[in-house]
């Protein structure tokens, strides 16, 4: 496996940067994979994307995935972001990626975590298939309820982060989630799609994604892993083989 390190501008001019991971078996065009990572996190989802990443690739998938604007590498200010400039982030990464002479611009798929599921669902991309994990259908109310007594809708909300520092959000995060009715907008989606969740998610109740799966269209498949959590930890294993077999189906 080659990691190449690239980067695109969003509308502001700021720059994301982003990992390129190409198969070691040479082909001319790849089928190609993006990794959506969630609220306040980075490309590598505590791990969970290098992982899944690894296994990818080892299947002949092409893999990219950026931290959006204010994360990780990527320029910007987190606490000014929303789901909107989020939404931007994903046209200009995916405009990237299509420039890309490797990348088999029939066989896009793409894999969102969490918030990431908003986002994907904010723009309803033209790919030939999607994941969408620990999927989040209402983010007011379970983005709010992650940053409990912190929450400040009318001015700044704090949340700490577990490996230190604070997640800090202004008041135009909360006013734009208003803006959108994802259920609606998913109804749109023509690709099929795979909904995966924990049973013991307890950052995203399993009914957001439930809200998704009654109106997606098919060809739809959900998967429940009994015992995990919102990171799939313990089953982690069982994730990342439920999410090959789905893109060997759709996108070789």
């Amino acid at each position: 496996m080659k990691t190449v390190r690239v980067t695109t501008l969003n509308k502001h001019d700021e720059r994301l940067v982003g990992l390129k991971e190409v198969p070691s078996i040479e082909k001319e065009k790849y089928p190609t994979i993006l990794l959506v990572h969630g609220f306040g996190v980075t490309k590598h989802e505590d791990g969970m994307f290098d992982d899944l990443a690894q296994r990818l690739v080892n299947e002949s998938f092409l893999v990219y995935r950026f931290d959006f604007s204010g994360r990780g590498e990527s320029e910007g200010d987190y606490s000014e972001t929303s789901l909107t400039k989020l939404k931007d982030d994903l046209v200009k990464i995916i405009d990237s990626i299509k420039k890309d002479k490797q990348v088999d611009l029939l066989n896009i798929g793409i894999l969102a975590q969490s918030f990431g599921t908003s986002v994907t669902i904010a723009l309803m991309p033209e790919v030939k298939t999607m994941i969408l994990m620990g999927s989040i259908s209402t983010p007011y109310k379970v983005i709010s309820r992650l940053f409990g007594e912190g929450f400040n809708p009318g001015g700044v909300s704090q949340r700490p982060r577990v490996g230190g520092g604070v997640t800090k959000i202004k008041l135009g995060f909360w006013q734009d989630l208003k803006k959108y009715n994802l259920i609606e907008n998913i109804k749109n989606i023509t690709s099929p799609i795979l909904f995966i969740h924990g049973s013991k998610d307890n950052k995203v109740p399993l009914l957001n994604m439930e809200n998704y799966y009654k109106v997606a269209n098919n060809p739809k498949k959900k998967v429940v892993i009994e015992n995990a959590d919102h990171g799939f930890i313990p089953h982690r294993d069982i994730m990342n083989k439920i999410v090959v077999n789905w893109f060997k189906k759709y996108l070789v």
